[in-house]
């Protein structure tokens, strides 16, 4: 999720304590920022924050020696913290970073270093404008209505929980409506997948796999879904170049990040050049998809061939 996000659940937690101090509300907002720490893997290059983020410091280990640091730190300036119980609350604040993470498409390595799997359970939309709107008005109510803080405050961490609950049963049905409508009207398909859009629950991504091609759609939730208004984008093969090119690293890595590979063909620079990308960063909403620029598409993966088809280099943007 975003950092608002992220910042306003630490917030919400503080104020579940018996007493809350400002000390402690700053000890609370850190640790549920704080795996994002790893944010700064972009100063060695994208490359380097593509393998990196939400590795280590998104695991469920890495949350352990995180929230040890913490308490460390805050110990060297005061020295009544309970260490225990401090460590409790910072970790329990960054295992709910974590969930907060793995609701979205993104994932995060909650396994790292024993897996690097990427765990997710996208029901959530990255910048969930409901979803941060309600945190924000529970806190700021904790702020201004003292008396009954701590209510307010347990009743934001339960929506916390229940709300991606409500969004999964949403894409389920969103699911098997699509599936439904796209077995008559497109006939057979390897797979059927629904993503969370911009101001989702309202708006789903339908993600439909075939053979050699990938099939987007917009499916509003108060709306039907039109068979005839498909964005078709053809199937990638990563693995093709890793065997041409087995030097370089990266394209592993790449192969390892993206869910839904596509691929697009180009010229550049007079060059011969393979563009690949994931669906899970295109947008089909009409009114939204227009500001989207292609060339400003995250995570993008150009590789670069001569005029005999053999590889020359590549760029990561």
């Amino acid at each position: 999720m975003d950092p608002l996000t992220h910042s306003l659940s630490g917030l919400a937690g503080s104020y579940c304590l018996p007493s809350v101090t400002k000390r402690q509300k700053l000890f609370c907002f850190i640790a549920a920022i704080l795996p994002d720490i790893d944010n700064f893997a972009a100063l060695f290059g994208k490359e380097f924050y593509l393998q990196h983020h939400r590795g280590f410091c998104h695991s469920f280990i890495g949350g352990l020696l995180l929230a040890y640091l913490l308490v460390f730190t805050f110990r060297l300036f005061d020295k009544n913290i309970n260490s225990f119980k401090g460590f409790c609350v910072a970790y329990c604040l960054i295992c709910l970073h974590l969930f907060l993470d793995v609701i979205t498409s993104y994932g995060t390595q909650l396994f790292f270093p024993f897996s690097n799997m990427r765990c997710t359970i996208p029901c959530v939309f990255i910048i969930d404008i409901f979803f941060t709107s309600v945190l924000l008005i529970c806190v700021i109510l904790c702020i201004f209505y003292k008396k009954k803080r701590r209510l307010v405050a347990i009743i934001c961490l339960y929506f916390i929980i229940i709300y991606p609950g409500y969004n999964k049963i949403i894409q389920l049905i969103q699911l098997e409506r699509s599936r439904t409508v796209l077995e008559k009207s497109i006939g057979s398909f390897n797979k059927i997948t629904v993503l969370p859009a911009l101001f989702a629950p309202l708006n789903w991504k339908i993600i439909v796999e075939k053979e050699s091609t990938y099939e987007l759609y917009h499916f509003p939730l108060m709306a039907s879904i039109n068979p005839q208004k498909a964005h078709i984008f053809k199937k990638a093969n990563i693995k093709s170049f890793i065997l041409m090119a087995p030097d370089v690293k990266f394209f592993k890595s790449y192969d390892w990040f993206v869910d839904y590979p596509a691929v697009k063909y180009q010229k550049i620079n007079k060059k011969d050049c393979i563009t690949f990308f994931d669906l899970k960063f295109v947008t089909v909403i009409p009114w939204f998809k227009n500001l989207q620029n292609f060339e400003k598409m995250p995570f993008k993966l150009r590789i670069f061939l001569d005029k005999d088809k053999k590889y020359i280099s590549y760029s990561f943007l």
